[in-house]
């Protein structure tokens, strides 16, 4: 009987985690398309194509969220790479 129950607790368990992961993961990607489509917006393809593979390499959240409110406020790529390195340069 114990048996079942230390089963049990581990398959929760591991359910629990696993969909804390998918959100998590869900939230950085929501993050990522959001940054991108200011990006694009703002800046152009062009810059697109110049940080996706630079943000998609960042896991921080909350730094990603500083990285959506640069991305608003950037009035050109410099403005856009200097927000990026600050970030880089506070983890």
């Amino acid at each position: 009987m114990q048996e079942s129950t230390l089963v049990q607790y581990i398959a929760e368990k591991a359910t629990a985690e696993a969909l804390q992961q998918g959100i998590q993961q869900g939230e950085k990607t929501r993050a990522l398309e959001d940054i991108l489509e200011v990006i694009s917006f703002r800046l152009g393809g062009l810059a697109v194509q110049r940080f996706k593979p630079i943000l998609y390499a960042i896991d921080d959240g909350q730094r990603l969220k500083g990285l959506f409110r640069a991305a608003l406020a950037a009035e050109n790529s410099e403005d856009f790479q200097q927000a990026l390195d600050s970030s880089n340069s506070e983890t």
